[in-house]
């Protein structure tokens, strides 16, 4: 299982509501990737990879992103997805067998139609588990179409969306915009070695309609922890300090 460094990143986040989520990630592992200069590794002028706030994991460039990525110094700070482009990063092996994740996304969706934002994949021969913005809906699915979770986004060029998903076993839970939806299922395949990607959903070319337009401001991802829901008082302030971070510095 991933384990996340436990140091307080040093100068990567500015405010009182960034060191409050810092603190709260400490608690819970998580991992918190921010689209900040000093976070984004570079070979030269390319892009190779996206390391986490605390230093703790870096989310490399996939096979297929050869040099796609591209970082805007904004206000605010974003890394890019282009329609039809692989710009996506993995997180490896982040676990011997999927049980339960939450992972969070703070992104903005310029022709709303942001395709993937991200997966947790057990292999092309499994399952997969996905969050995905097209034809002005959000929706959290796997693969197998087992479980299905969706809510209507409006259109809104500008504004920075914040979205949770949580993976509990037999059900899946997306969070938007003061809306909870959950799905039941029983999700085949998952019991398996588990990938985590952002942006994308394999680590292979091809599957280009998936890949649509967006800025990545955050992406949080706590690798066996399912938040919502939860009752954990851990949990519970981890998700109130993201949306309070995500209220404030958006």
């Amino acid at each position: 299982m991933l384990q996340i460094n436990q140091s307080l990143p040093s100068g990567a986040l500015i405010g009182r509501e960034g060191l409050t989520l810092s603190k709260a990630l400490q608690r819970t592992n998580g991992a918190w990737f921010a689209a900040r200069e000093d976070r984004i590794l570079r070979d030269g002028d390319r892009i190779t990879g996206w390391r986490e706030a605390s230093d703790g994991v870096d989310a490399m460039c996939t096979e297929p992103n050869t040099g796609n990525s591209q970082f805007d110094p904004g206000p605010p700070t974003a890394l890019l997805l282009s329609p039809g482009v692989h710009c996506g990063f993995v997180v490896p092996d982040f676990t011997p067998e999927v049980e339960s994740f939450t992972a969070a996304v703070i992104y903005t969706s310029p022709a709303n139609a942001a395709k993937t934002l991200f997966a947790v994949s057990t292999g092309k021969t499994n399952n997969l588990i996905f969050l995905s913005e097209s034809d002005g809906m959000l929706f959290a699915k796997d693969r197998e179409n087992t479980a299905l979770a969706e809510v209507p986004v409006p259109a809104n060029p500008t504004q920075a969306r914040l979205a949770i998903l949580t993976f509990s076993g037999r059900r899946l839970v997306l969070q938007t915009a003061g809306k909870t939806i959950n799905a039941e299922g029983t999700l085949p395949g998952m019991a398996h070695p588990g990938h985590f990607f952002i942006g994308c959903r394999s680590n292979r070319s091809g599957l280009t309609k998936t890949l649509g337009l967006a800025r990545l401001h955050d992406v949080v991802f706590w690798p066996d922890r399912a938040l919502l829901g939860s009752s954990d008082p851990d949990d519970t302030a981890a998700l109130s300090a993201l949306n309070s971070y995500h209220r404030w510095a958006y």
